[in-house]
This record gives C-alpha cells, sequence and structure tokens, in this order.
C-alpha cells in the first residue's frame, strides 16, 4: 500500500473550473465511477512525489471553440473513507510538490479540514 502525506493548502481556484467542465465530469463519471465535486484538494508534499507501478487511469483533453483543454492521468485513492482519485494533470501551473486529489464531496466541510493540516492519501491498486 502506497500513501502519500502532505499539508492542505489553498489551491490557484482552477480546479473548479477544469472540474465543472461536461467534458470533464463525463470522463470522470465513465473512467472513475463517481461525479467529482467541482474542485480539487490541494496537498503540499516535502518533495517530488513518484507514483509508480499503479494502475493508471487516462482522462483525455478535448478541444471547443479552437481552444484545446489538456487530459489528466488519474491513481485511484482515498482519504480517510472517501473514495477519490489523485489527478495529475497534463498542463500545470502548480510546482511538483503539490497533489490534487477528487471525490464525489467537498472534502474541506465534510471531513472539516482546514489548511495548514497533514494529510495522507492512501493510494489504491
Amino acid at each position: 500500500m502506497m500513501k502519500l502525506s502532505g499539508v492542505l493548502t489553498t489551491g490557484l481556484g482552477e480546479g473548479a473550473f477544469f472540474m465543472s467542465m461536461g467534458h470533464y465530469r463525463n470522463e470522470i463519471r465513465q473512467k472513475l465511477g463517481f461525479d467529482a465535486y467541482p474542485g480539487t484538494l490541494n496537498i503540499k508534499t516535502n518533495g517530488k512525489v513518484s507514483i509508480g507501478g499503479l494502475s493508471k487511469i487516462r482522462i483525455e483533453g478535448y478541444a471547443f471553440n479552437e481552444k484545446k483543454f489538456g487530459g489528466a492521468i488519474c491513481y485511484r485513492a482515498k482519504l480517510k473513507n472517501i473514495e477519490g482519485a489523485v489527478i495529475v494533470p497534463d498542463l500545470t501551473k502548480h510546482d511538483k510538490k503539490i497533489i490534487e486529489f477528487i471525490a464525489p464531496v467537498y472534502l474541506r466541510s465534510g471531513l472539516k479540514l482546514e489548511d495548514g493540516i497533514e494529510i495522507t492519501i492512501e493510494l489504491l491498486k
């Protein structure tokens, strides 16, 4: 079992925009089996994260009105008792120390999470 740990941090606010887009919502629903809450939970790790040997789930990018939107790789994971996925966008403004986690619920209020607390995500096979 692989675990990733870090400190909860506020993101750039772009996760909500992308997670609200119909294309990504459909891809996540079809490939991960849940409707993702429109946003990501951002965890800052101590160093560059290396995830190897786990099943990758590809979320395809697409084009709309001559603008291209990148895809992502997802890894099934859970935070406490909530299953979701670590999502690694093809294109991101985050540094390599940030892990983004998506889930079917708003995690901050559901789990009473605040910036600065230690978070551990369990990666699933």
